[in-house]
Formats: C-alpha cells, sequence, structure tokens
C-alpha cells in the first residue's frame, strides 16, 4: 500500500517471547527504532536502538499513550506476556488496538495470533464477533491478520524458522502489503531451486 507513510518507528507488544525477540532483532538489524511495550519497563535490557514504554493492548486510552510517534505497531498476541488465548481477550485487545493507534495517528497495525474465530465461530458470542468484523472492516488502520508461527522440530530448526517468520513478517510490515487481509507466512526458510 503505497500512500502509508515511511515506517522508522515499531512499537511491539508481548515482550519477552521467542516471536517477540525474534522480531526485535530483525528490526533492529535493519536499523529501525523499536519500542517494547511491557508492564514494567525495567524488565528490558538496553540496547542501541530499543527503548521501553510501560502499556497494556487491553484499554485504548493506554494504546494511545504508548503508542503516539510511533509508526507501526505489531502486536504478539499469543506470547507468554499477553497470554491472548480464547475468543474473549482476543476481541478485548483489538478492540483497544483498533481504537487506540488512529488516536495516536498510528496507521499500520500487525496482529500475529490464533485467528480461528475467523475460521469457525464454535462457542463464540455471535454479537462479539460481528462488532469485531465490523470494526476491523470500518477501521481506517492498515491492519494484517499474521497466523502465529507453528514449528517442530530440534531448537536449532526453530530458531531458524523464527528468523525467516520474523523476516517475512516485518517485510509485509514495511512494505505495506496484505493490508486488511488475513496472512500466513510459512516459517520455514525456502530451499534454494538447485541451478
Amino acid at each position: 500500500m503505497s500512500d502509508l507513510r515511511v515506517i522508522d518507528k515499531i512499537a511491539l507488544y508481548g515482550a519477552p517471547d521467542r516471536v517477540t525477540d525474534a522480531l526485535q532483532d530483525v528490526l533492529l538489524e535493519r536499523g529501525l527504532q523499536v519500542v517494547v511495550i511491557v508492564d514494567d519497563p525495567t524488565d528490558i535490557a538496553a540496547r542501541p536502538g530499543l527503548a521501553a514504554k510501560s502499556g497494556t493492548p487491553f484499554q485504548a486510552d493506554s494504546v494511545a499513550r504508548s503508542v503516539a510517534g510511533m509508526d507501526a505497531v505489531i502486536v504478539v498476541l499469543n506470547s507468554r506476556q499477553l497470554r491472548v488465548e480464547g475468543f474473549e481477550r482476543t476481541y478485548d485487545a483489538i478492540i483497544a488496538l483498533l481504537e487506540g493507534l488512529p488516536t495516536a495517528g498510528v496507521e499500520r497495525l500487525l496482529l500475529i495470533g490464533e485467528h480461528s474465530w475467523l475460521d469457525h465461530d464454535d462457542g463464540l458470542s455471535a454479537e462479539k464477533l460481528e462488532h469485531l468484523q465490523h470494526s476491523l472492516h470500518k477501521s481506517p488502520l492498515a491492519w494484517t491478520l499474521v497466523d502465529a508461527p507453528r514449528h517442530g522440530g530440534t531448537e536449532s530448526i526453530a530458531i531458524i524458522t523464527l528468523q525467516h517468520y520474523a523476516c517475512s513478517v516485518i517485510d509485509q510490515c514495511l512494505q505495506g502489503t496484505s493490508v486488511k487481509q488475513r496472512l500466513h507466512v510459512d516459517p520455514r526458510p525456502q530451499a534454494e531451486e538447485a541451478p
């Protein structure tokens, strides 16, 4: 989406966690400024290009304060820190973000998590499901729902796939692609084709 402004500063919710750590590393390697939004900023080790602020993705006013001055926001809903499991907490976070980001002047939002509520509505509140879908549809934000990575195998393979996943997600964020869509990123590096 070419009308999005250049992205230099990115807020990241969900740290510390393996996925947020991988995203943070890729962002810093690319020379971007990263602000992690956490309960206690003193828990985050200082690094060049990295800052920490307190905040929660579950309250619109906190979101607006925490992400002011940012160009984009990435939220890892199912991180160990946020523990967004189940539709109710997903609903609370997404609605707060959809309300808080425009107040702060942020246009780009990537939501990483389990988006199974899009596939089936078994036992979910029909009213909340409809409200969430309507809110996403009418939102002025350039949002993307990114399916959380699933990996298996050894620890070293998981690290490689996480790095590949993080690079792919960051590319989506910076290029402004897959706007107002759900995206599945294959965490496995693609094999090089033989000449």
